[in-house]
């Protein structure tokens, strides 16, 4: 009878080492699909250009006026940035240099960022039910969040094909 739970118990530790593998690489594989998400045309908008403009500013290189237009005195400005902070010289407000700049997109890489965190959480609180012994309850969790991630991700390529 000993044996049997023995085994009972190594079963249950096996399938949720299974479950947890299982669950991890779905959350590595969603993350690395996020990552790999071009945010450039997000860098597009005439709010996070003002908003490049503005850091670009304040950091000592001279835009232009502020006006969320990407005209040649931004260009040459982010240029000037990017031979500075070693990035492509590009004169384009690519994915890296928005990054770079603190210049988080919103019309899109802010969807995708929020969905990373909210994928990120649950895989937390799945962590934390699993080791608690909890298999259901982690399930649960992990499904809300990638849900949560699901639509936000939906919203974020709603708004970068959207004119």
């Amino acid at each position: 009878m000993d044996s049997e739970f023995q085994m009972e118990e190594q079963m249950f530790k096996n399938r949720s080492r299974l479950l947890l593998r299982l669950v991890f690489t779905c959350l590595m594989t969603g993350l690395l699909a996020l990552s790999l998400t071009p945010l450039a045309s997000a860098a597009n908008s005439k709010t996070d250009i003002k908003k490049a403009q503005q850091t670009l500013r304040d950091k000592g290189y001279d835009p232009g006026q502020v006006d969320g237009r990407l005209g040649s005195q931004t260009r040459q400005a982010i240029g000037q940035y990017q031979k500075a902070e070693n990035l492509p010289v590009t004169q384009r407000l690519d994915a890296q240099t928005a990054g770079k700049l603190g210049v988080e997109p919103e019309s899109v890489g802010g969807s995708f960022k929020a969905a990373g965190q909210d994928v990120g959480k649950g895989g937390e609180q799945f962590g934390s039910e699993i080791k608690d012994g909890k298999p259901i309850a982690a399930g649960k969790e992990l499904g809300k969040s990638i849900g949560s991630g699901g639509k936000k991700v939906g919203e974020g390529v709603k708004k970068a094909v959207t004119p």
